[in-house]
C-alpha cells in the first residue's frame, strides 16, 4: 500500500462522510461536498444543520470515504479510509476563504457555491487530518499520519469464538 494509492482511492469522491457530537454528546452521522487544498479537507456547510452546529462546538471529527456498494466485492472487507480531523472555522475577511471558495466554485456549480456562501447560515471549516487508516481488503489495513502518508500496517491475530462455552 502506497500514499499514491491512498490519494488516488480519496480522489474519486465528491463528498465525505462525517461523525460529529453534538453539544449534548450524542454521536451525529453526516454528509457534504468538500474540497481539498494542501492536505486539508474543507466543507461549506449551514449552521441551520446539525452538522454545522457540531462543528462549531466540537472541534474535532471523523471522516469516512468508503467504496461504493455497487462495486464492492466483499462487504467485510470493503476499501474505505477513515480520518480524525481537527475542526477551525476560516473567517470571511479570511484571504485564504476567497481562495476555498474559488476551488468550490471550480468544482461544483459555480452559482449555488456563491449563493450558499453569502449566506450568513453557511460556514467554510477547514478539516485537518491528524491521523488515520486505510482499509484495502482483509489483511491489508494501514495506519496514516497528518499528511495522509501510509506508515505501518495494522497487525493482529483473530481471536476465536467469544468465550461462551
Amino acid at each position: 500500500m502506497t500514499s499514491i494509492e491512498v490519494e488516488s482511492f480519496l480522489e474519486t469522491f465528491q463528498t465525505l462522510v462525517m461523525a460529529s457530537l453534538t453539544p449534548e454528546g450524542e454521536a451525529h452521522a453526516s454528509t457534504a461536498p468538500y474540497i481539498r487544498m494542501d492536505n486539508n479537507f474543507y466543507i461549506l456547510i449551514s449552521t441551520v444543520a446539525q452538522h454545522g452546529r457540531n462543528l462549531l462546538a466540537a472541534k474535532k471529527v471523523s471522516l469516512l470515504f468508503a467504496e461504493d456498494e455497487s462495486q464492492c466485492v466483499q462487504p467485510f472487507a470493503r476499501k474505505r479510509v477513515t480520518i480524525e480531523a481537527s475542526v477551525s472555522e476560516l473567517d470571511r475577511d479570511d484571504e485564504a476563504y476567497s481562495q476555498v471558495i474559488d476551488r468550490f466554485c471550480a468544482h461544483f456549480d459555480p452559482d449555488l457555491v456563491a449563493s450558499l456562501s453569502n449566506m450568513g447560515d453557511f460556514h467554510l471549516f477547514k478539516l485537518s487530518p491528524q491521523c488515520g487508516s486505510v482499509v484495502m481488503g482483509f489483511g491489508k489495513a494501514y495506519r496514516l499520519n497528518e499528511c495522509m502518508e501510509v506508515q505501518t500496517q495494522i497487525m493482529g491475530q483473530h481471536q476465536k469464538g467469544h468465550g461462551n462455552g
